[in-house]
Parts: C-alpha cells; sequence; structure tokens
C-alpha cells in the first residue's frame, strides 16, 4: 500500500514503515504488513522522529564494516531478507542491531548477494546505493571470489568442473534444474578434501553464480549436498548431518571506494564440523586422486608436396618438341651423290 501510495520502491516503503514514518489512521504503524482497509488513512510523514531499534534480540558476528560495506557470519537456518509472510529475525534486522550496539548511525543496507536459509558462511551488505551498485556489478561480471565447502553423499574421487546451464522450469518454481540452451550458463570447480567412502568433504568453487548453483551441480554428478531435501534424499542418506551441509567458506571482492581487493574466510562451523571429525574416527580416509589427465590434442597431418607433373606422350593436337639445333644437323644443299 505505501509502496503503490507514495511511489516509493518495495524496500523503501518498507524502510519508511520500520522506521516509524508511516501512520495508519494519526497512529504510527509498526508492522510493514499491517491490513488496512480501504476507508483508512495512510499517511507517510518523513519529518517523524525515527523509531530506534531495539537493542534486545539475537545478534550477529559482524568480521567487517566501514561507511561501504558491512561483511558478516550469517548463521544457518536465518533469511537474508523479510518474506512475503513478515518474517522479522532475519540477517538484515540482526546486522542492524550489531551495528546499533557500536553506536554509530545505521542507516540502510542493501542486499547485493544471498545465502540460502541453511547455509551458513560469508556474507556482505552494502550500505550505500553507490556501493550497492559497484558490488552488484562485481557479482554480475563474475569477478567476486567464492568458494564453498560441502558435504556430499558417496565418493567423489577426483576433481571435476562441470560447466551446465541452470534455469527453473517456470518463474513460480522453487526448484532450480539443469536447462540446457534455455538456460544461463553455469561453471563450478569441484576439489576433494577429504574422502570418507560413503561421503566427501567437498570445496566448490564458483565462476558463475547461479541460484542454487553448487547444489544442483552436485546433485547431477549423482553426489548430493548432505541434508539437502530439495535435490537429494536425506533420507537415503549415508551420513545424518543437523541441516544443509553447505557452508560459503571464503568472500573475496573489489572495495567500491578505496578500490581494495577484500578476502575473508570463515572455517566450518561447530555443527558441521562436528560431522567430519565423527567421519574421521569411524570411516577409512581415502586420499583424493589427481585430476583425470585431458585427452591429448588431435594430431595433424604434415603438408605433402605436390606431385610431380606426370609425363607421357603429348595429347593431340599438343605442340611436340622443338628440334635443338647442333653440329649433328646436316649441312643444307644439294644431296650428296650416291656412289
Amino acid at each position: 500500500m505505501v509502496q503503490e501510495l507514495f511511489s516509493l520502491s518495495y524496500s523503501r516503503a518498507k524502510d519508511e514503515v520500520v522506521k516509524g514514518h508511516v501512520t495508519v489512521n494519526e497512529a504510527v504503524a509498526r508492522d510493514p504488513g499491517q491490513w488496512v482497509l480501504p476507508s483508512d488513512r495512510v499517511a507517510h510523514r518523513p519529518e517523524l522522529p525515527t523509531r530506534r531499534l531495539r537493542l534486545g534480540g539475537p545478534s550477529i558476528a559482524i568480521l567487517y564494516q566501514d561507511q561501504h560495506v558491512v561483511v558478516v557470519d550469517k548463521p544457518a537456518g536465518l533469511l537474508v531478507h523479510p518474506t512475503l509472510d513478515a518474517e522479522q529475525d532475519t540477517v538484515l534486522a540482526r546486522t542492524a542491531r550489531a551495528l546499533a550496539r557500536t553506536g554509530g548511525e545505521v542507516g540502510r543496507l542493501f542486499v547485493v548477494h544471498r545465502l540460502d536459509r541453511d547455509t551458513s558462511g560469508v556474507l556482505v551488505l552494502a550500505r550505500s546505493h553507490a556501493a550497492a551498485l559497484h558490488l552488484q556489478r562485481q557479482f554480475r561480471t563474475h569477478t567476486v571470489t567464492r568458494r564453498y565447502l560441502a558435504l556430499v553423499a558417496g565418493d567423489l574421487a577426483q576433481p571435476v568442473t562441470v560447466a551446465r546451464a541452470i534455469g527453473r522450469p517456470r518463474p513460480t518454481a522453487r526448484r532450480a534444474a539443469l536447462a540446457g540452451n534455455r538456460g544461463q550458463p553455469a561453471v563450478t570447480h569441484l576439489e576433494p578434501l577429504q574422502r570418507f567412502a560413503v561421503a566427501t568433504l567437498v570445496e566448490a568453487q564458483l565462476q558463475t553464480g547461479r541460484t542454487h548453483q553448487v547444489r544442483v551441480h552436485l546433485s547431477y554428478l549423482g553426489h548430493p549436498v548432505l541434508g539437502d531435501t530439495l535435490y537429494g534424499k536425506p533420507k537415503a542418506q549415508p551420513v545424518a548431518v543437523p541441516r544443509l551441509a553447505l557452508h560459503a567458506k571464503t568472500l573475496a571482492f573489489t572495495h567500491p571506494a578505496t578500490g581494495r581487493r577484500l578476502e575473508f574466510s570463515l572455517p566450518l562451523p561447530a555443527d558441521l564440523a562436528g560431522t567430519v571429525r565423527r567421519l574421521r574416527a569411524t570411516r577409512p580416509r581415502l586420499e583424493p586422486l589427481p585430476p583425470a589427465p585431458s585427452p591429448p590434442p588431435p594430431q595433424t597431418a604434415a603438408a605433402t608436396p605436390p606431385p610431380p607433373p606426370r609425363s607421357g606422350p603429348p595429347r593431340a593436337g599438343a605442340p611436340g618438341p622443338s628440334r635443338v639445333r647442333g653440329s649433328s644437323r646436316r649441312p643444307r644443299g644439294r644431296a650428296p651423290h650416291r656412289p
């Protein structure tokens, strides 16, 4: 309603409600999902004092912050931003509380990339519109470095690169899939770090960034991420895990203001690290094999000289060879007298 009435973007309209700058029937609205009637009087009042954030409630670990960006350690089980069901405990809300506790100005936070609810790891948020555009351009042109750790089903013995396009069968589909020529190009480089016969700890480096890319490509190889209810079969998995066994280990990007390259890494969180320790204690460890050799390039045949010209009798009508003049020729004059 606020978005339509005052020509604001969805995120800006929600932000104004959260700040206490929207009233319904002269009372400050407190819930972005509040229902209103056609007869209700809705007003945008940016001159009202900004509502202070409640400093109570769960927070989030901040790895880095300045006036342009903030990098956080996203825990598993947390959405990055509110969904249509008005969920309030999100990465955005926790980051705002963590920043408020430092005593500085919180301002507005911009989402530039996402991690699934059940994925943990490094996440960057922008603190200005200009920084958001700069970071989004880096993600769009694939200049951001992203590496994940995944505990997968089965024995992935060798490094492998998967280059298969990904798309959705329909816009509202929750599940992505390999899509051939109809999808977006997607490339994932996978390297086994520890093999336990029934499961493998894998590092996945994204060359592109598509929805559920790591999960889709690993499922395509027959090694779904353990705990994946969307692309795997958790009931048939060989190892019990507390949640989706996927962790965003490393994120590197160029700072939008200084141009300096920043890199942040986080080890496996305690829940997944505990699963790996149990595997080490109970399962035989196998050494990862080297990458499969590339096929030799096709051999090119050496150029052969053209065949010599054919010799043989001259063709009909073709001039014959010229006689060479020399001393063996008989002198001109009368024929010699026969004895």
